[in-house]
């Protein structure tokens, strides 16, 4: 492909992942979600205000707008991200970034947005979906251990740092350029994913962060 084509394809994705599904949803009842509970316009805050009928709906697209343009584009790269040469990963890892960018940097909310775990999700299930459903145990777990719905989305970053290096590396025994490049990308993502968090962090520190399934929510 072109350097345009990619280029193009980046700023496509990057408007993708920009679209803010939770904050539509609140509008569409009459609610700005940046404005009620954690003010923040991902899932979770969409389940907390508008209940699960709306904030479910809200998962599944964040979810979808990471999973289905890359899906795409592994495909149209070939479809085995194993195969992929360096300056493929590069775009393809460019464009899967910047799908997560979107959803945390909306540019149709003075780049404010979600946090970006969703996404990310989808992102990391077109990726390969060993890494993906690891990224989900890990949260799985620990939200049965803690109830805490930001910790567990941390949780589940860690699990997909280890998932994608034993894929990409253990499983062949060395590491490739490509994966090293996908192991750089997943740090920055779970560095974003934790500092998207910061304030539950402190929140979980002091004793004020509500819990999932309790009358907080």
């Amino acid at each position: 492909m072109h350097m345009v084509e990619n280029i193009l394809y980046i700023v496509a994705a990057y408007l993708i992942g920009s679209v803010p599904f939770g904050y539509i949803a609140g509008r569409l009842n009459g609610i700005d979600l940046r404005e009620h509970g954690s003010r923040n316009i991902g899932a979770t805050n969409a389940v907390r205000v508008l209940g699960k009928g709306w904030g479910i709906p809200v998962f599944v697209m964040d979810f979808l707008k990471g999973f289905v343009p890359l899906l795409c584009m592994k495909h149209h790269l070939g479809g085995d991200v194993t195969a992929f040469a360096p300056e493929q990963m590069g775009w393809f890892l460019g464009m899967m970034f910047a799908l997560i960018l979107g959803h945390t940097f909306t540019c149709f909310l003075k780049f404010k947005g979600g946090k970006g775990v969703a996404t990310t999700g989808g992102c990391l299930f077109a990726l390969s979906p060993w890494v993906g459903l690891s990224a989900l145990l890990f949260w799985i777990g620990s939200m049965i251990i803690t109830r805490y719905v930001s910790l567990s989305s941390i949780m589940a970053g860690l699990g997909m740092m280890i998932a994608a290096a034993v894929e990409f590396g253990v499983c062949d025994e060395s590491f490739s350029p490509a994966d090293w490049m996908i192991i750089g990308l997943l740090a920055l993502i779970l560095v974003l994913v934790t500092w998207k968090h910061r304030t539950n962090i402190v929140r979980i520190a002091n004793g004020t962060e509500p819990k999932a399934f309790s009358p907080k929510n």
